[in-house]
């Protein structure tokens, strides 16, 4: 019987507990959250290494060009970055598509099918220096445009 009084009093003991009866360093720990909580509203996604990973993102991996005007909305670098991602990704698709078209239709031609297939090999080397160029730029803090594509701007 004592027992079963004893464990009613715990629950109830449990349950009743107020507001007022937290430890005393909550405030403390309310107050260091708050002050995260500024932090995070100043930048959302940390500090300025998340951000060159994510643009480097952009430039890795085509689709992702996206990342960065999500990630961070109002900067320019990020909008930089993600414009010139874009932009490659187009001129890649375009470009890919075109020598592939032409090294199948002239692909009955022994000489240029065999051209168009190198031409599109060589355009995808050039494509993946040109990206690594990027990320070597993303890295450093570095905004250089490309030359030629590098004045197209898809984002205002």
């Amino acid at each position: 019987m004592e027992n079963e009084n004893k464990k009613s009093e715990e629950k109830e003991g449990f349950c009743d507990q107020q507001p007022d009866d937290r430890p005393e360093n909550a405030d403390e720990e309310k107050q260091a959250s708050s002050e995260k909580g500024e932090e995070s509203k100043k930048d959302p996604s940390g500090d300025a290494q998340t951000k060159k990973i994510i643009c480097c993102l952009a430039y890795l991996f085509g689709l992702l060009f996206f990342l960065p005007l999500v990630m961070y909305p109002g900067d320019e670098t990020a909008k930089f970055h993600a414009n010139q991602s874009l932009v490659i990704l187009l001129v890649t698709i375009i470009g890919e598509l075109v020598l592939g078209i032409l090294s199948g239709v002239l692909g009955g031609i022994p000489v240029l099918g065999v051209l168009f297939g190198i031409l599109c090999g060589v355009f995808g080397l050039a494509v993946l220096i040109v990206c690594i160029y990027c990320i070597v730029c993303v890295v450093n803090d570095q905004k250089k445009e490309l030359p030629v594509i590098g004045k197209i701007k898809l984002f205002k």
